[in-house]
């Protein structure tokens, strides 16, 4: 049986990876140097799923040979290697060797994207904030008077304190008409939500990055000299106190596992001069709070095959 110690293996195609997305990973299978008999029977598989992404080329000689396997991504994260077994034998399975190689990257492996949950998130944000998508001719955030709520008001205006005391439905009117602008902030601390919450953020950004203009702040660890859409591979949670930048005139939809007193503090803060959504957990589920609405985020059970 010749050695396997000739047979070399590189990556053909460098591309980012979604968690839980079936995705073509090609190789390439070469010798440095030719064998002098042919391996009667090579397979050649990823050494973490031999039964899910395994090819068996018969008498290899040690020429360039494609394979392309169907790979499926479970863990976030940049990884510099994978492994790639090879198994040796006869045509009868009598005679084994066996071998290993890394296959150099990196493979970049993002969060999972969830389309329906991201679509109905945004459908939440627009059914109680009917002008989210709109940069201009937002109200302002300077409330000029309370009056009853008539025919055409948008549900966004009612004040439900005010609501609640008067025991009719009352809408506030604001100051002036300014612009302002959209500002996603990632609050990425320490918690066992962390990649749920880190999957949504991920998610509702592929959503809107061509529906609405926006900004972002991501508040979390990450490696250095990691950019673009490879930082939430990357992302790590951070164990220091998450502080929040200071805004005016915006609107704020801040993502976090959950809630802390610290940052309950932080967002009653910015609730003064911007209007305020907060995206997070509730136990098990995901909620939208917005002023003393908490509004259930549906999953809806779909993935975004991109």
């Amino acid at each position: 049986m010749p050695s396997l110690k000739k047979i070399d293996c590189e990556l053909m195609e460098s591309k980012s990876y979604e968690i839980g997305m079936t995705s073509d990973l090609p190789i390439e299978i070469f010798c440095y140097r030719p064998t002098w008999l042919p391996i009667p029977q090579l397979t050649v598989y990823l050494a973490e799923k031999k039964e899910l992404a395994q090819e068996t080329i018969l008498l290899y000689s040690g020429d360039k040979k494609e394979i392309t396997f169907q790979w499926t991504p479970t863990k976030r994260g940049v990884s510099q290697q994978l492994s790639v077994s090879f198994l040796a034998q006869d045509l009868f399975g009598f005679l084994q060797k066996k071998g290993a190689l890394p296959l150099k990257g990196p493979f970049v492996i993002l969060p999972k994207n969830q389309l329906s949950l991201a679509e109905n998130l945004y459908h939440q944000l627009s059914k109680i904030q009917p002008t989210f998508s709109n940069t201009f001719g937002q109200r302002g955030f300077s409330i000029r008077n309370f009056r009853n709520y008539q025919s055409g008001d948008a549900l966004g205006l009612i004040d439900w304190k005010q609501s609640g005391k008067r025991n009719e439905l009352i809408v506030k009117e604001y100051e002036t008409e300014v612009e302002t602008f959209t500002h996603l902030i990632f609050c990425g601390f320490d918690h066992e939500k962390f990649e749920e919450i880190l999957s949504t953020y991920y998610s509702f950004i592929q959503f809107i990055e061509k529906k609405i203009d926006f900004k972002q702040t991501i508040l979390a660890d990450s490696m250095a000299n990691v950019a673009g859409e490879k930082i939430f591979a990357a992302l790590t949670p951070t164990k220091e106190e998450i502080i929040l930048p200071n805004f005016s005139r915006k609107k704020l939809v801040i993502f976090a596992p959950i809630q802390t007193k610290s940052l309950n503090k932080q967002l009653t803060e910015l609730k003064r001069t911007n209007e305020v959504f907060f995206v997070s957990f509730n136990k098990k589920h995901l909620c939208l709070y917005w002023n003393d609405q908490t509004i259930p985020i549906s999953s809806g059970g779909g993935s975004h095959e991109t």
